[in-house]
């Protein structure tokens, strides 16, 4: 046997025993999911109108197969302002948001126990004036529908989100929060 007989017999057997995996599936890694819990604190305006808060988010339902992410439970705390009259709020909301990398288009809805205390101390003092008895603050105090759409950037399993976007009463809103 010449010495090229000797490689190319010895390269055939190579060639033969080794193992391909072109066909085999990559072995894929299981999408990771959104932490359960957040914190979001948001401020928004537009001219006369106002609204700040701060919202505590559970997750409630979560879905890694389609692009509709979950179902997220919001309570919040914050104050409204219109013109001349405002007060504090506190909220509790429905969310949901779609996509499925970073960026995310984000929809809640709730109701909101909604305080006008500007009117309230205006008519008490209106009263005081005058002499009358004072008005009840449950006169003052209305349930609302609200809402906001917007933006949201969230990587799955990070810590950090921001949000944008449009909704009653934050009108134009800006906010950030953690998760965790």
């Amino acid at each position: 046997m010449t010495g090229k007989s000797v490689y190319l017999t010895i390269g055939a057997a190579f060639l033969l025993c080794s193992h391909t995996y072109a066909q085999e599936q990559a072995i894929t890694e299981a999408p990771e999911s959104f932490r359960k819990n957040a914190i979001l604190a948001t401020v928004g305006t537009v001219g006369l109108m106002g609204a700040y808060n701060l919202h505590y988010e559970r997750m409630l339902l979560s879905s890694k197969k389609s692009s509709l992410q979950g179902l997220w439970a919001k309570a919040g705390i914050g104050g409204w302002g219109v013109w001349s009259s405002g007060g504090p709020y506190q909220s509790l909301m429905l969310g949901t948001m779609t996509g499925k990398k970073n960026s995310h288009f984000e929809l809640n809805f709730g109701l909101a126990r909604m305080v006008d205390e500007s009117a309230y101390d205006n008519a008490r003092d209106i009263n005081e004036y005058l002499g009358e008895p004072q008005p009840p603050k449950s006169n003052y105090i209305h349930i609302r529908a609200i809402g906001t759409a917007g933006y949201r950037f969230q990587k799955p399993a990070s810590r950090f989100l921001f949000r944008c976007g449009a909704g009653y009463p934050e009108t134009l809103y800006l906010g950030i929060g953690t998760a965790f």
